[in-house]
């Protein structure tokens, strides 16, 4: 019957307009729950009556249309938007937004891996990362890159996270202490400081009793106990000869004794670290430095005498000669004064010179006066071209001051003069000049230099050892000390950082959460280490996930393969730490949708009411 076929069309109109209300009502619902995706419902028509059937055309009519009245109206499906929700800021680290399209992966009591958006998580005692209860799966095992640092095997398979402890990294709770095994020292040194005054050589600084250092900078090792120690690390500019410069290194410690401790490193022209370099040196011979005022005579026979100083720092060693050549007599000294008594007679006293190091003067004696006949050139006086003949050469000056003459005599025996005021003089032109600067203490004399070709190896990377206390009980520290990443740059002043390794024991003082989903722990002892990495899960058609309660989303034949990827990867999108993702719910359209639904199902009740009289209209003829 007709009147029948409205009323249950106009019922299904009514259930389905229902349907659709229950789903609108679940949105607002959700309004506020952590990364809920709203849904919306898809109608189809119920199947129709024909009532007269479609024809064809013939040669004097034409084709009809097919008389159909439908019965109704279906749920064929809900829709899931699985757009991003906005993000709302938080003060916990645990909370995390997603900004694409992956999935937390959480294991479920069963062992089974379900997948939500609900980025708030917690710890729970046993240190466990979880979502409501159900434990956050990621990444624990790893590999260490060549710089120590952790990289966890995002290729194997996932496990849940525990930030306290795991089965690879064992107890990631307390920090257990590392003794420090390396130290690199980088930044840049000044080019434009001064050489050291007392260098005979690009690794001869010579007496670094005194010596004041160019750039310094601390550095802390770690015994295997964890006790800690102060490190200081000098740098001193030694040398330069031709396109190489050396620096002189030194530890220092008043807590510990650290062997070796020091060594040279050179740079190149460019300003860069090189471990070897072959050069042209020259090896000053007349360097003591006493002039005639130094060196007083009593009883000595008239004559020309030698006047040689040996040692080191603070145990030098001051021997007369005679013009043939024997020893007259020597005496011990710390900084080049004394007293020594020639067998031949007299005695000469020595005072310590302004400009004092080891090497020969020439003294000559009359009357007990004394005349020194050394020019006083040093190791740090004398710069040599590339091509420079190796051999022994002899700088002689005469004249008086502001007007003197300075004759060098080459090997081969041949000499060249040039006038000077202060002692200054340049031979030579292009790789084959030799320049004399001016010594600190010049006067008329003879100074002789040998030059010689020379390999010299410098320290990029020093093996140290430092020994620790006795009180400490603990080993000693070998450290790799490396200076690879140290340049040299024409700055007026130094800067230097450096990167040590190890560390005392620590407790977690602080956690966070990066782009990629790696959890960083940064201890009491101000070491970060990672702790675990969140994997993401992405679906072929997201929209196909069925949705179980609390948040979790469980695998379907209709969401095809699931795939764990890295944050960031696989459009999975990244994670925002210290945020949360809302719902994606838009109460505008929720309200407009309402209302439709509304008057659709007042309108199938209109039809059901009207169906009703007719009926009853149909009834009150029969009676």
């Amino acid at each position: 019957m007709a009147i029948m076929n409205a009323l249950s069309t106009a019922v299904s109109g009514i259930k389905s307009q229902q349907t659709a209300l229950d789903v609108i009502a679940n949105n607002i619902a959700n309004v506020n729950t952590t990364g809920y995706k709203s849904q919306s419902v898809t109608f189809s028509d119920i199947l129709s009556q024909t009532i007269k059937a479609a024809t064809a055309a013939t040669a004097t009519t034409g084709s009809t249309n097919p008389a159909q009245v439908g019965l109704g109206v279906s749920v064929s499906g809900t829709s899931t938007d699985t757009s991003v929700g906005s993000t709302s800021s938080s003060s916990n680290w645990t909370d995390v937004a997603l900004t694409g399209d992956g999935y937390f992966v959480v294991q479920t009591s069963s062992g089974s891996y379900a997948y939500t958006r609900n980025g708030s998580m917690g710890v729970d005692s046993e240190g466990n990362l979880t979502i409501d209860g159900y434990i956050v799966c990621g990444w624990q095992a790893y590999t260490l890159d060549d710089d120590g640092n952790i990289v966890y095997n995002t290729s194997g398979d996932i496990e849940p996270i525990n930030i306290y402890s795991d089965s690879y990294a064992g107890n990631k709770y307390t920090l257990t202490p590392v003794a420090t095994t390396s130290s690199s020292i980088g930044g840049y040194l000044s080019s434009k400081k001064d050489v050291a005054d007392g260098a005979t050589g690009l690794t001869s600084i010579g007496d670094t009793t005194d010596l004041s250092f160019d750039a310094t900078t601390e550095i802390t090792v770690y015994d295997s106990q964890g006790n800690d120690y102060d490190v200081t690390v000098n740098m001193k500019k030694c040398a330069v000869e031709g396109n190489i410069t050396t620096w002189y290194w030194e530890l220092s410690s008043d807590e510990v004794t650290i062997s070796p401790s020091s060594g040279y490193i050179a740079f190149d022209s460019d300003g860069n670290i090189v471990d070897s370099a072959t050069t042209l040196s020259a090896t000053v011979d007349d360097t003591a430095g006493y002039t005639a005022a130094a060196v007083a005579a009593s009883g000595v026979t008239d004559g020309d005498y030698s006047v040689v100083v040996t040692g080191t720092s603070g145990a030098y060693t001051i021997t007369v000669y005679d013009s043939s050549g024997t020893s007259l007599g020597s005496a011990s000294s710390t900084d080049g004064s004394g007293s020594v008594s020639l067998s031949s007679g007299g005695t000469l006293t020595f005072t310590k010179p302004s400009s004092f190091s080891t090497g020969t003067t020439a003294v000559t004696v009359a009357s007990d006066s004394v005349t020194s006949s050394a020019a006083n050139y040093e190791y740090s006086n004398v710069s040599l071209g590339t091509a420079v003949a190796a051999g022994s050469y002899t700088v002689a000056v005469t004249g008086t001051s502001g007007s003197y003459t300075v004759t060098l005599t080459y090997p081969d025996g041949t000499t060249s003069s040039v006038t000077s005021t202060d002692g200054s003089a340049t031979f030579g032109s292009g790789t084959s000049a030799i320049t004399l600067s001016a010594p600190d203490n010049f006067q008329t004399g003879t100074t002789t230099f040998t030059v010689a070709s020379t390999t010299h190896t410098f320290d990029t990377t020093a093996n140290v050892t430092i020994t620790t206390p006795a009180d400490a009980g603990t080993d000693d520290i070998t450290m790799a000390l490396d200076f690879s990443g140290l340049t040299t740059k024409a700055l007026t002043s130094s800067s230097l950082s450096d990167d040590t390794d190890g560390y005392t024991s620590g407790t977690p003082s602080s956690y966070s959460i990066s782009s990629d989903g790696t959890i960083y722990c940064t201890y009491s002892n101000d070491v970060t280490l990672s702790v675990g990495q969140i994997a993401l899960a992405v679906f072929t058609n997201a929209e196909g996930l069925s949705k179980t309660g609390d948040n979790l989303y469980t695998q379907t034949i209709s969401s095809g393969d699931r795939t764990f990827v890295v944050a960031g990867t696989g459009g999975s999108g990244t994670m925002t730490g210290y945020a949360l993702e809302l719902s994606n719910v838009d109460l505008a359209s929720e309200f407009s949708d309402m209302l439709i639904s509304q008057r659709a199902y007042q309108a199938n009740t209109k039809v059901v009411s009207t169906a009703d009289d007719m009926l009853q209209s149909l009834i009150n003829m029969v009676g």
